[in-house]
């Protein structure tokens, strides 16, 4: 949980980190991505308290030094960090801009993900809400979990790109051809890695998604979004099988904010 303070005139955030209580949700999702073989969206270990606030605190400063724009940590407590603020949410810019404002927007993000990832970073949870935007300069946000517990650094650069895919998609339903041509103009400079790992996830995904065009609005909007972002490159982006269980268990799509 996180709040807007002031401090010395300047806008800052007050962030707690309160005792984790997913351990049999993250179980669950670890199997599932187990038993698809779906290793990039492998859920990291969510902790809490002062273990979340150290891995973040961690995770600010090595991706700092990697050139990543991310708020300064400007003071803390054993379960809370005062950090800098570093923009509007790129949620709300995405939600309020125009479509050529959008596609601005959008190729932004991309950029700054592909430069992040030429320096060895890698960011897990890069979708809209966790993005901040200001004066032209994208900021990432939220950090108390770590991949590389459960993964390897190609397959959390590719985990980044499939749950940016996932996050923006929702903006193109009327212009994938849009998304697809700055998607495959991404893919040109990734590293076969990080391309062949998210096009094995994505590949997996398809026969899902063919049988969820039949299973109502929910299902068809997240059967759109892995065809969809599947055909931009012969290398995809997108979506989490996850997402599509907790759907055909209960009609709702909130199993992703155990994620994000």
């Amino acid at each position: 949980m996180a709040e807007p303070i002031i401090i010395e005139g300047q806008r800052a955030w007050l962030k707690f980190y309160g005792e984790s209580s997913r351990a049999f949700a993250l179980g669950l999702l670890n199997f599932v991505a187990h038993r698809f073989h779906l290793h990039a969206l492998r859920p990291p270990p969510h902790r809490g308290g002062a273990q979340a606030r150290e891995i973040e605190a961690r995770r600010l400063t090595e991706l700092k030094a990697q050139g990543v724009h991310v708020p300064e940590v400007l003071g803390q407590s054993r379960t809370a960090l005062v950090l800098e603020h570093t923009g509007v949410s790129f949620n709300t810019c995405l939600r309020e801009a125009d479509a050529a404002g959008r596609d601005r927007l959008v190729a932004a993000a991309i950029d700054a993900i592909a430069a992040a990832h030429r320096e060895g970073a890698y960011l897990g949870q890069p979708v809209p809400r966790n993005m901040t935007w200001d004066e032209g300069r994208i900021g990432f946000i939220d950090f108390e979990e770590d991949p590389l517990e459960v993964m390897d650094l190609p397959q959390a650069q590719a985990r980044d790109w499939l749950m940016f895919g996932y996050g923006v998609v929702k903006y193109y339903d009327d212009r994938p051809e849009v998304l697809k041509t700055m998607l495959a103009d991404a893919m040109e400079d990734v590293e076969r890695p990080v391309v062949d790992h998210a096009h094995q996830v994505t590949g997996r995904l398809q026969r899902l998604a063919r049988l969820l065009q039949r299973a109502g609005k929910s299902g068809r909007a997240l059967a759109h979004a892995i065809l969809v972002v599947h055909s931009a490159t012969s290398f995809v982006f997108v979506t989490l099988v996850l997402l599509s269980l907790d759907w055909l268990g209960d009609g709702e799509l909130d199993l992703f904010d155990l994620l994000v």
